[in-house]
């Protein structure tokens, strides 16, 4: 593990935790709370409402943790992420067609960043994100929505809905922002140790609910799910789990390390089976495949075929069914290169939604029929090409290729082993989720991205601490190489791999 993660002007940066013994923040931490007690004192007598007065209470404690230390809000995020409640707060569109889902780390997100910026202000200092090439990719993709949304509100484009179109925006914007802001706060390796526990803690609890939800429901669900169970949501967030529970497992140093990823993965598999989400089924297949060949664990790519092979004899019968089904005899009739089959509606309509893409480049090829446009549900990349055109997907693609870079330089670079196995997670989720996103919208889902985007951003600190860490070691080899040029001693073995040869 690197000797000095950062440079000293970064380690005097929030998430240390010296704030709270500062002569400037400690009264007004005690004003704040003051004040903040008065003020729900009287919401609570005017509104009347306990559920209320809760929530701004927590709401409140939240807000002054983060500005006393800002690692406690994001544990506080890493919980809410998938154990927030969910609550229906009426319908959006036109026509009221969407539900409108508020949950509560929705509202935590803007307390912490707003917490964050707080904190900054008192060290005199404002930095919204830290340096990375992911940061370009999102700016130009959240760049093209905009003029996209912007294009179809000008023309008064038919069939689609400006309030639909604001809560998808605010939904993207919701990711990047905890992007941004967890790449900002966490500086060293022992919060991403900590962060990363707290994430499988969480992950364990989750399985542990869906597991008990077996049996009693006909496809298994996760915690505060308001309308129904979405086992797709649940199968792409444990197909997360796994993978980074995989790639840690690939470069664990000890067994007792070893041991516990695996035991994760068992755990984590058992309501994933029963998700009976197919997209997440190749998902996570092409994860742990692209985990095997990239570690060189090819004991992982042997488990798969494994696996594969004997499933017809060892799966339970629903999920050998929920598989079966995608060719059952009275589907819809297709044709595949001159072949005849019949596939299930569900497949059916993740082919079809291409005839949709084929018809919408057709009427406006360049920036698409608007953010929201369609409520396209079957597949990120068609839905992307509806919504933003030829430059939308451009841009999607290149944000893809970024995250796709970053992780696997990530990767290379590092040596500490929670870091390389991190990195090695990200790449391979991040593949994997490319790949289950063919059959849903993987990329706008809550539940999803939320995680995702919190890892990504703890992969891109572990790549900026591999940079520092190898510039370190370049200043003390020059520094030794000039001191043996003065004394005609023996010059010391160069450093290890540079990021540029790596």
């Amino acid at each position: 593990m690197p000797s000095i993660l950062f440079s000293q002007t970064e380690q005097r940066g929030i998430g240390r935790g010296e704030v709270a013994e500062s002569r400037l923040e400690a009264p007004f931490f005690a004003i704040f709370m003051l004040f903040c007690s008065v003020s729900i004192f009287v919401f609570h007598i005017v509104v009347q409402n306990n559920a209320y007065t809760i929530a701004l209470t927590i709401s409140a404690i939240v807000f002054a943790t983060t500005i006393v230390k800002v690692e406690y809000g994001l544990y506080i995020l890493i919980i809410a992420m998938l154990l927030s409640p969910e609550i229906h707060a009426g319908s959006v569109g036109t026509y009221a067609e969407r539900g409108l889902n508020l949950r509560y780390d929705d509202i935590l997100i803007v307390i912490i960043f707003m917490g964050i910026l707080v904190k900054q202000a008192f060290e005199n200092r404002v930095m919204i994100w830290r340096s990375n090439p992911i940061n370009m990719g999102i700016v130009w993709y959240y760049v093209v929505c905009i003029i996209s949304t912007l294009i179809a509100l000008r023309v008064d484009v038919p069939a689609w809905d400006r309030s639909v179109a604001f809560f998808v925006m605010l939904k993207m914007l919701e990711y990047y922002i905890i992007f941004f802001m967890v790449g900002v706060v966490v500086t060293n390796a022992r919060v991403i140790r900590n962060q990363l526990t707290l994430f499988f803690a969480v992950s364990l609890a989750v399985c542990v609910y869906a597991i008990s939800t077996i049996g009693r429901l006909p496809r298994v669900s996760a915690p505060f799910e308001v309308g129904g169970t979405e086992p797709n949501t649940l199968g792409g967030y444990l197909m997360i789990v796994m993978t980074i529970a995989g790639g840690l497992y690939c470069f664990a140093p000890k067994r007792k390390y070893r041991l516990m990823f695996m035991a994760m993965t068992a755990v984590a598999f058992v309501p994933f089976l029963m998700t009976l989400s197919r997209a997440s089924y190749t998902a996570l297949i092409v994860s742990f495949l692209v985990l095997g060949v990239v570690s060189r664990k090819y004991i992982l790519v042997g488990l798969i075929a494994v696996v594969l092979i004997v499933s017809p004899f060892i799966m339970p019968q629903n999920v050998k069914d929920r598989v079966q089904y995608t060719f059952k005899e009275s589907g819809v009739p297709v044709e595949f290169a001159g072949v005849e089959t019949t596939i299930d509606k569900s497949t059916y309509e993740r082919i079809y939604i291409w005839e949709k893409v084929r018809f919408n480049l057709g009427v406006w090829p360049l920036f698409g029929g608007g953010v929201s446009w369609d409520t396209v549900l079957d597949s990120q990349y068609a839905r992307v090409l509806i919504e933003t055109g030829i430059m939308g997907f451009i841009a999607y693609v290149y944000l893809l290729f970024m995250m796709l870079k970053t992780t696997r330089e990530s990767y290379r670079w590092n040596r500490y082993w929670v870091f390389k196995g991190l990195a090695l997670g990200m790449f391979a989720t991040t593949l994997g989720l490319m790949v289950h996103s063919l059959g849903t919208i993987s990329f706008l889902i809550v539940r999803i991205m939320e995680p995702f985007w919190f890892l990504m951003a703890l992969t891109v600190v572990a790549r900026k601490i591999a940079l520092v860490d190898y510039e370190q070691r370049m200043e003390a080899y020059e520094q030794a190489q000039l001191e043996s040029e003065n004394t005609d001693s023996e010059l010391p073995l160069s450093p290890e791999s540079t990021p540029s040869t790596a």
